[in-house]
């Protein structure tokens, strides 16, 4: 069964639902998502494909996607029948619903369509968690932004956020309770393994933080990302990356804030995206130091981590991310253009499709 809830199959407007829930076997669903954005998977396509071809041909990109088939499919057979079935569903042929899914490896910071974000976590007093993150890009991915459900077969049901309809995982919740964010992160040694946004896909189909990291510790990673994951026990983990190793932080105090580069200190002399992401230092010390101003016993929390989405310290480059009118360095073009706060054990994410200080949150609810 497929359900589209919004006006219309692209070109999104303010103030609509965008939603779009699928259930079945994995090829089921892969169909019905491609079916339900036909048109906006379209866009999506002629947007991605506009990316790439900033550096080389789209033949290239085509032939190249499919190096990549081998490596999923050695961890996760069922999510290459999912992009088979959102081929099909879409009428588009397989390599571009696997570049959807390839995005990140094929354009990365090459092409300056990588991506930036500020992620956090905090711990109520009585253990129950937020979590979410703003969502940093070029400007043309807001108006796509789709928030998918899905209800497999086998395995716990999934709410996540996708830059543009056609991804099949990304940034949301489970109905385990879990929840999965994260940012870019960039280290040398990209290659052909398993990719950024599928990974986020399997940690979604876990049970628990521990488990999500067990997964990811496992895999023969394309690229870098970092990772948070979630869940009801309190139980908060940050997964640092390079292509062949990973380093986990823990919260402080029941906090934890991170935007594009590594803290930990096994990784530093890896660190290549500060040269493009300047201002990540400036971003994540004002994160950590509005999340200490919370009393994490009383109040909203859900209101109050919004306004720390919403903070303009740094501005254009900061939490809440704009355009600078005069371009110091190429990632100050991005903008926020998606920003989510989760309550992942009462299944809520609340997601504005644009820059919270001038975006309503829409409320999007697991049942």
């Amino acid at each position: 069964m497929v359900t589209l809830l919004q006006d219309d199959q692209h070109s999104f407007g303010v103030g609509e639902t965008r939603r779009v829930c699928v259930s079945g076997s994995n090829r089921q669903m892969g169909e019905q998502l491609g079916e339900a954005c036909r048109p906006s998977i379209a866009e999506a396509l002629a947007l991605v494909h506009g990316e790439m071809e900033k550096i080389g041909p789209i033949t290239h990109f085509r032939a190249r996607a499919q190096a990549y088939v081998s490596a999923i499919e050695k961890v996760a057979p069922y999510l290459v029948e999912e992009i088979r079935g959102l081929a099909r569903g879409a009428a588009v042929p397989f390599e571009d619903a696997l570049l959807l899914q390839l995005r990140f490896e094929a354009v990365g910071f090459d092409g300056r369509g990588g991506d930036g974000c500020s992620s956090f976590a905090i711990k109520r007093a009585d253990g129950h968690v937020f979590t979410g993150q703003n969502v940093d890009t070029v400007e043309e991915h807001c108006r796509l932004g789709t928030v998918v459900e899905m209800r497999p077969d086998y395995g716990p049901d999934m709410l996540f956020y996708a830059y543009y309809p056609g991804m099949i995982g990304y940034l949301g919740i489970n109905s385990e309770g879990l929840s999965v964010f994260g940012n870019a992160l960039l280290s040398d040694g990209w290659r052909v393994g398993f990719p950024r946004y599928l990974s986020c896909r399997l940690a979604l189909e876990q049970k628990t933080a521990a488990k999500a990291e067990e997964t990811i510790r496992g895999l023969e990673r394309a690229s870098t990302i970092n990772l948070l994951f979630t869940d009801p026990s309190g139980d908060i983990r940050n997964l640092e990356q390079t292509v062949d190793e990973v380093e986990t932080l823990t919260a402080e105090d029941g906090r934890l804030f991170h935007t594009n580069h590594y803290v930990c200190e096994r990784f530093r002399g890896d660190e290549r995206l500060l040269d493009i992401l300047p201002d990540s230092t400036v971003r994540r010390a004002q994160g950590a130091a509005r999340l200490e101003e919370i009393d994490v016993g009383e109040g909203d929390l859900f209101e109050q981590v919004k306004s720390v989405l919403k903070d303009h310290q740094n501005h254009p480059s900061s939490i809440c991310r704009h355009r600078a009118e005069t371009s110091r360095y190429d990632a100050d073009q991005w903008m926020t253009v998606a920003s989510l706060v989760a309550d992942p054990a009462a299944g809520r994410v609340d997601v504005a499709f644009g820059p919270p200080c001038e975006t309503d949150y829409q409320t999007f609810y697991l049942p």
